[in-house]
């Protein structure tokens, strides 16, 4: 036993010194991409590739995401649309909320629309999320629905299916959970576990070493703790919990479910009411591997079919 105590303490000392050194180092590197202003000084860090002119497409990552989650659908659409990966206020590279800010799904969901209009883009554009982001795409639809032209729910969360129940059951487990990833990430093991956790996106370098950034970053995981607390606890009463519009827009679902996850009810009343409706299963892949390059493909087929081919069936 002293053997195995022995090994597992120079094991933990060992994420710690490498989560430590690594993340000082990555502290220092400048952000990968472009700081956009949104609101007097406060910056998004963001990536926007594409024809200057093409349909528009944002794609907001999941609880814990930052833009590198996005990366390969990126790339599948960046030949004939305007693609914009993010990170979300406290994440990533971005810069913190304002002080007192409660992050849940409505404020988010103007932080997209501060973007959009940083970027210039003012025209209706095209909406995908991954995970938790669909509470956001719901807000998104509910509020304005005349500035979208489709959803694309990539494994994500509907409103409709939090009960009171599961709010109370979540919300002090999450609690507990990111408070303690937060001071793994302070005494520096969480950045050392990084360099462990399987890349099932394969991406490339710069992308890995964000991620592992955001992984070892406290800040991050506060702003994480902060933005679930929010939306599963302090915004029981908003609208997009109650109303939907998502399904008088085009949607497209994509789950690992067998019976298409939260959103397959959406894609079906969306087919009826806005002429396009689709439910892809991949019962295959996991929750995070549904955005890997060969799902990219797939995402992107049903993107153009939305916003190219006029293929609303």
């Amino acid at each position: 036993m002293r053997i195995i105590g022995a090994v597992l303490g120079a094991a933990l000392l060992m994420l710690m010194a490498v989560g430590t050194f690594s993340h000082m180092i990555s502290m220092r590197i400048n952000p990968t991409y472009q700081m956009v202003d949104i609101d007097n000084g406060r910056r998004l860090h963001a990536l926007c590739e594409g024809p200057e002119n093409a349909p528009f497409i944002l794609y907001d990552a999941g609880a814990f995401g930052i833009y590198t989650d996005g990366w390969w659908i990126k790339e599948a659409l960046k030949s004939d649309h305007r693609v914009c990966l993010y990170d979300r206020a406290g994440m990533g590279w971005s810069d913190p909320l304002p002080r007192g800010t409660l992050p849940g799904p409505n404020w988010h969901m103007e932080d997209m629309r501060r973007l959009r209009a940083a970027l210039g883009q003012d025209k209706p554009f095209l909406l995908i999320g991954h995970s938790m982001a669909g509470l956001r795409l719901h807000a998104y639809a509910n509020t304005y629905p005349e500035e979208l032209t489709g959803l694309v729910f990539v494994d994500a969360a509907r409103p409709q299916t939090m009960n009171a129940d599961r709010f109370e059951r979540f919300v002090p487990w999450a609690r507990r959970l990111m408070s303690a990833s937060a001071i793994l990430a302070r005494i520096g093991v969480a950045g050392g576990a990084s360099f462990l956790v399987p890349d099932e996106l394969d991406l490339p370098r710069l992308q890995k070493r964000d991620k592992r950034r955001s992984i070892a970053s406290v800040r991050h995981h506060k702003s994480t703790k902060a933005e679930i607390i929010a939306a599963f606890n302090t915004e029981r009463d908003a609208s997009w919990r109650t109303v939907t519009q998502a399904e008088t827009l085009p949607v497209s679902v994509f789950s690992n479910s067998a019976n298409g996850g939260a959103n397959a009810p959406v894609a079906e009343a969306a087919k009826e009411q806005s002429g396009f409706g689709r439910v892809t299963r991949l019962p295959d892949e996991s929750h995070v591997s549904l955005l890997n390059r060969l799902n990219a493909e797939k995402i992107a087929a049903d993107v153009r079919a939305m916003t190219l081919e006029g293929d609303l069936q």
